[in-house]
């Protein structure tokens, strides 16, 4: 994973707002993983910074813009951090004083994004004078302070499925009917790859057969036949003695 760390010059920030250079690759169809910390469209032009796509993280720290004595934009570090199916963005110490709308500040502004679940959380956000009591920010969430009534509309925790991936936006502004749009801390994922599959239910154990009944030991002499079929002198007489043969006729043939 590369890992850049910089700090915005005045001559580096001139130029991201001089003409709205594109840093940004060419767009493709296929919903891509990545990052930014901010952009910004309309008076003031602000390219996806810093931007990172696929896999990376990237910082700039102390950025003014534009550079000067009063500047719009104002942010202690831009973080953007990508790999597959996760992004996060995270902006802190951020001030914005866009044309026409009060000055929007917060500490810490952080978007993530994890195999499509999205998620923002913002510390300190104050809006003008007011500031924001958030716990837990919903899905699409719009904030309209006072300062800001007929002026400009800010949504929380903006997300959007397109693609096959999901966008997450921390802070979005929309100033005037999108004559100036600005997003803080984006993070864009798709489904992570090669994640666990559910475990298959399992099959339920077969009931044990019951054993047979063994088979009785045949009596000694009993060769299955019955009584009735038995041969003279197959059994003793009333005393215990053997029985008296029985003469069976019989022919003899005499020769000589």
């Amino acid at each position: 994973m590369s890992k850049k760390r910089a700090a915005l010059g005045a001559g580096a920030l001139s130029a991201l707002l001089a003409g709205g250079i594109a840093l940004a690759p060419m767009a493709s169809a296929e919903a891509q993983d990545s990052a930014y910390a901010i952009a910004a469209d309309g008076i003031v032009s602000i390219p996806k910074t810093p931007l990172v796509t696929g896999s990376g993280d990237e910082s700039l720290v102390a950025a003014d813009l534009p550079p000067g004595a009063d500047p719009a934009i104002h942010a202690g570090v831009f973080n953007a951090e990508v790999s597959q199916g996760y992004a996060k963005a995270s902006t802190a110490e951020a001030r914005i004083g866009l044309p026409g709308a009060p000055v929007i500040e917060a500490e810490l502004i952080v978007a993530e994004c994890d195999d499509l679940q999205g998620s923002t959380s913002l510390a300190n956000l104050r809006i003008g004078k007011q500031e924001i009591k958030l716990d837990q920010i919903p899905e699409n969430q719009a904030v309209v302070p006072e300062p800001l009534q007929g002026i400009a509309s800010i949504t929380l925790n903006k997300q959007v499925e397109k693609d096959g991936a999901l966008t997450v936006t921390a802070l979005s502004v929309d100033v005037l009917k999108s004559t100036q749009t600005l997003d803080i801390s984006s993070a864009t994922c798709t489904k992570k790859e090669g994640g666990p599959t559910e475990p298959s239910e399992p099959t339920e154990p077969s009931k044990p057969t019951e054993p047979s009944k063994p088979t009785e030991p045949s009596k000694p002499g009993d060769d299955g036949g019955d009584d009735d079929g038995d041969l003279p002198g197959d059994k003793p007489d009333e005393d215990g003695n053997a029985p008296v043969p029985t003469p069976q006729p019989g022919h003899l043939d005499v020769t000589g």
